[in-house]
């Protein structure tokens, strides 16, 4: 993969924001740190993390544009709503699903292109204008995870070098990734915000609990687990959530927090302009 847009960031350059990463562990800032680093280290213009924990169905932890936001969620939901069946990597991932409790090295897999099924590159790529695509498979103790990192026309393809950069971080791509959303910290040590209080607000309280969770990196198996319920249960209050707050996805209901923070942050500074 050749490119015109060739990467020249310097290992001592990424050290700030590797270790932003690491102090952000567990925290809801994990996100944007996150994103901050592969942008510097390989140009992304969008990132998604799934996890797969075993069921024929698909969490979306992390969905994000640069260039368009939204799209990020929609694609996310298109995603998680079947089209990743026909994910080439997917028979992959249910083969290291298979392996419970097998921790092995992060493998990296570029763009099949060859392999995608019409519907999936038209929804997936031809759409949203993405020409090309790596991806990261991270075998957990509980879950599969799968950071898929993208690139449009303008940035161009990824180029070796920007493989091998991928291929050098990755272990600490796979660590990162494994212990914040696999060990999320839980609730009880972190209040929500007030705009997640005022988002979760027409929630019961176990259903606004498993929000909670889900906001905090947490699969909707872990928060289970850490709820202390079945995870049909869990699927039950997400499923009711999800619907009073009018979200399809974990996706949208992180989007959603993050536009309510973003307006109240206005509101207050326009009020103290005046």
């Amino acid at each position: 993969m050749e490119t015109s847009n060739e990467q020249t960031t310097d290992w001592p350059g990424l050290m700030p924001a590797m270790a932003e990463c690491v102090a952000r562990l567990g925290e809801a800032g994990f996100d944007e740190a996150l994103l901050a680093l592969l942008r510097q280290a390989v140009g992304i213009e969008q990132c998604m993390v799934f996890a797969f924990d075993g069921r024929d169905e698909v969490d979306c932890l992390l969905a994000d544009n640069q260039r368009a936001p939204r799209m990020a969620d929609r694609l996310a939901e298109l995603y998680t709503g079947g089209l990743f069946r026909q994910d080439p990597n997917y028979q992959r991932l249910r083969q290291l699903m298979a392996d419970e409790g097998e921790k092995s090295d992060a493998e990296i897999t570029p763009m099949q292109a060859d392999a995608m099924p019409a519907a999936y590159r038209s929804h997936l790529f031809a759409f949203p204008d993405l020409i090309d695509k790596v991806s990261l498979t991270l075998p957990g103790e509980q879950s599969v995870f799968y950071l898929n990192l993208y690139r449009g026309r303008e940035a161009g393809p990824f180029s070796r070098d920007d493989l091998a950069r991928l291929d050098a971080l990755a272990p600490l791509l796979a660590s990162l990734i494994r212990r914040h959303y696999a060990q999320a910290r839980p609730v009880s040590s972190q209040r929500a915000s007030p705009e997640e209080a005022a988002i979760l607000a027409p929630l019961s309280e176990r259903e606004r609990q498993l929000c909670l969770y889900l906001l905090r990196g947490h699969t909707l198996k872990t928060a289970a687990a850490e709820l202390d319920i079945a995870l049909s249960t869990a699927e039950t209050y997400r499923k009711r959530a999800y619907a009073k707050l009018g979200v399809p996805s974990k996706a949208r209901l992180v989007a959603l927090c993050r536009r309510n923070r973003t307006a109240q942050g206005r509101k207050k500074s326009s009020e103290s302009d005046t």
